[in-house]
């Protein structure tokens, strides 16, 4: 995300030098800059989103303050070209295009804030002040990373093969029966059992067991996990984690026999560590 703010700042920049060395050296009125600076920005910019996409929010929000940069020095310089024109003294910026430039300046600024928070968070200061305490204790987290969960469903063509997939495990029937073994406490190990049965209630002791625990809203603390069979207890599995915050956690979990995959989605909430 800081890398999407260099860029930001240094595409205005160099908009706003292309713009004032073609005001200040060509014959080109201010309309007629802003019109070809804009043709520069899409066509240079288009090409190279196009070989690297970077998806469609960083590239809405880089070809938009770009074209605005552009607007509003077109603004600007129009509104010169007009008070020279009347052989006029003076003030050439009038309040209305004043108002206007100052508005987009307060867009981009608070967009530019909203980014920085997104990647980097409140001060912990000032999350403690504008911010409630968790009920389920532990930290607030003001960031957001932009991950959500299971969005590699989006494809259609994944999204079609997954609800196949769902008709094939409906019709088989396995029975998933999971929870966690005592109190599952933050920071602390905590045990996690599963036990897979058949459609006759029969134990499948042979299947390999993964998942991920999902923390909504930071990936960063996701964690992935697998699971070893018990002996002595057909259809049992077990593993032992520790999950790093207290709260609302989601379970990804997948049960693979064979060609046959069964995968379930499940939420859990952590306790804080007394």
């Amino acid at each position: 995300m800081t890398d999407i703010l260099y860029s930001l700042l240094g595409g205005m920049v160099a908009v706003s030098v292309v713009f004032m060395l073609l005001y200040r050296f060509s014959r080109l009125d201010g309309k007629m800059v802003a019109v070809v600076v804009a043709l520069l920005v899409v066509g240079i910019y288009m090409p190279l989103v196009i070989i690297k996409w970077p998806g469609a929010d960083v590239f809405a929000i880089h070809i938009a303050l770009y074209l605005v940069t552009v607007y509003v020095l077109g603004i600007i310089s129009s509104q010169r070209d007009a008070r020279r024109e009347d052989g006029e003294t003076g003030r050439w910026f009038h309040w209305g295009p004043a108002t206007i430039v100052i508005f987009f300046m307060v867009v981009i600024a608070v967009n530019s804030v909203y980014i920085l928070m997104a990647q980097k968070g409140l001060d912990s200061k000032a999350t403690n002040w504008l911010l409630p305490e968790p009920r389920g204790g532990g930290q607030v987290s003001s960031h957001f990373p932009g991950t959500v969960a299971r969005d590699f469903r989006k494809e259609e063509g994944e999204f079609n093969q997954f609800q196949q997939q769902m008709k094939e495990q409906a019709a088989r029937g396995w029975q998933i029966q999971k929870g966690w073994v005592g109190e599952a406490l933050a920071r602390q190990p905590s045990r996690f059992k599963l036990r897979v049965l058949d459609r006759n209630s029969t134990p499948i002791g042979d299947a390999e067991v993964s998942g991920v625990f999902l923390r909504p809203g930071d990936s960063r603390l996701d964690q992935p996990f697998e699971m070893q069979s018990q002996p002595g207890e057909p259809g049992s599995y077990r593993v032992e984690l520790v999950l790093p915050d207290a709260g609302r956690w989601e379970l990804l979990l997948q049960v693979r026999r064979g060609e046959q995959t069964h995968e379930i989605k499940a939420t859990t909430r952590i306790e804080a560590a007394r």
